[in-house]
């Protein structure tokens, strides 16, 4: 199990307190389910123009552009075996980064053909960060491309900001098209390949590591893929990871998007950070009053 699992596996029994034994806690999230975590306030719109174009937050069995006609976009579906989109099998499908194994009713920010909302789209989230320092943020995403439909354009830029206390703004994750070698991405759920062309690579003012949703690990580069089909870790998108510069009261998490072609996810937005001695006293004194409440 690696470090991001631990922690969030010890988050989720109650135990944050013990978690300063490992260096990093959760300082604040948002998984767009309800299980926000010191999130102060969130300015996110839903643009829908229609089957293929949308810019905001769905999930697959409550799509705001109703499910099951017209559906989820294509380019977010993978219906190869299992009909992700609208509940109807493609074979042959070719792109899409859900599948079969997804969960249905997870919620998650779906990119999609958003130029034909205007030249550039944006969402912001803003967290309470006190009491932290040696931040990171980790975000899950996923997004293939396919040629036969033009494929992520070199144009296509998507990248998430950070601003502390009002501070200087830094780059955190820098989504640009590229063209890469010797990569593929996870097949398709039928087994076949997907439709190729330019991928989304990651970087950012600090070092960006990948974490492979089958176990874990560390991978060697830091390209969008779809999730696994089927075994460890299906239906999961990556995980992104980077350090942040400074610490403060309050960090504001921005989104600008500009995607002409194809599409693109991300999922449990994750700050984590080293407790100040002041809060790993409280942290440690809840701790106690749980234990003495079992």
């Amino acid at each position: 199990m690696n470090r991001f699992a631990f922690l969030f596996a010890v988050m989720a029994a109650g135990l944050a307190f013990d978690l300063a034994a490992y260096g990093q806690v959760v300082v604040a999230r948002e998984d767009f389910d309800g299980g926000d975590l010191n999130l102060i306030s969130s300015v996110v719109p839903a643009l829908d123009g229609g089957p293929g174009d949308y810019f905001g937050v769905g999930n697959r069995n409550m799509w705001p552009q109703g499910f099951p006609s017209p559906g989820v976009p294509f380019s977010i579906a993978d219906d190869s075996v299992f009909g992700y989109a609208n509940g109807t099998p493609f074979p042959g499908d070719t792109e899409g980064i859900y599948g079969m194994n997804s969960d249905l009713d997870n919620h998650y920010f779906a990119i999609s053909d958003s130029d034909e909302f205007g030249p550039l789209q944006t969402a912001q989230w803003t967290f309470n960060i006190s009491g932290f320092t040696a931040l990171s943020v980790l975000i899950d995403m996923g997004g293939i491309s396919n040629d036969s439909f033009g494929g992520y354009g070199p144009a296509t830029d998507v990248v998430f900001t950070v601003q502390i206390d009002g501070g200087p703004i830094e780059t955190v994750f820098d989504l640009d098209a590229i063209d890469p070698t010797g990569f593929m991405t996870r097949l398709m759920d039928d087994g076949a390949q997907s439709g190729g062309g330019r991928l989304l690579q990651v970087s950012g003012t600090n070092l960006v590591e990948k974490f492979l949703a089958e176990n874990g690990a560390l991978a060697t580069n830091t390209l969008l893929d779809k999730t696994p089909g089927a075994g460890p870790g299906a239906g999961a998108l990556d995980v992104f990871s980077t350090a942040l510069n400074g610490s403060g009261s309050t960090l504001v998490l921005t989104l600008t998007a500009d995607m002409a072609f194809e599409a693109m996810v991300f999922d449990n937005i994750v700050i984590t950070g080293v407790p100040e001695p002041s809060t790993l006293m409280l942290l440690g004194l809840g701790g106690l009053a749980l234990i003495r409440r079992r």
